[in-house]
């Protein structure tokens, strides 16, 4: 009964009376997520040299996949064409 006086007395005074509320509140917090991801770097300019010798002497120690020499052939084979096209000076063999 005190209680209800209170309110009766804010509410004529002007002022309403608070009332402590518990209730939850969800808040978005954004979050910052590190991956680390491979991603393949393809050779530039004379470091192509290098990775086909690489390649050259994977194909002889056998550490190239059976699997994967069909489609190794095909785009050297591809890569040769486009070479052949290019219009350069080769060098003489024997030279």
């Amino acid at each position: 009964m005190h209680r209800a006086w209170e309110q009766r007395r804010a509410a004529a005074s002007g002022l309403t009376s608070r009332q402590p509320v518990e209730r939850v509140v969800e808040v978005e917090v954004p979050v910052t997520v590190v991956k680390e991801v491979e991603v393949e770097m393809l050779p530039k300019g004379p470091s192509w040299a290098k990775a086909l010798t690489q390649l050259a002497e994977q194909l002889d120690r056998g550490l190239v996949y059976d699997r994967d020499l069909a489609d190794l052939a095909q785009s050297l084979e591809a890569a040769t064409e486009a070479l052949n096209r290019r219009p350069w000076s080769r060098p003489r063999r024997g030279a």
